[in-house]
């Protein structure tokens, strides 16, 4: 199994690389949800997972503004 991951001659082309590259993205990303997931099950609160982010905010549109239709 090493003989494969550590052999260059395996990524003799960049697509297998970067296809490589993006199954071990997914991977990563299926991890760390899966914990995620996991901590709100038990109760736990994620804060750098909840929505709508702390420093965004809902603008109301303002009264004064005209909406002009299409010819």
């Amino acid at each position: 199994m090493e003989g494969i991951v550590f052999d260059t001659a395996v990524f003799s082309s960049p697509i297998a690389f970067l296809c490589g590259v993006a199954i071990f993205a997914i991977a990563v990303a299926a991890i760390v949800l899966g914990a995620v997931a996991d901590a709100e099950a038990d109760g736990r609160r994620v804060y750098w997972a909840e929505w709508p982010l702390p420093e965004s905010e809902t603008k109301a549109p303002s009264k004064e503004e005209k909406i002009s239709r299409a010819a």
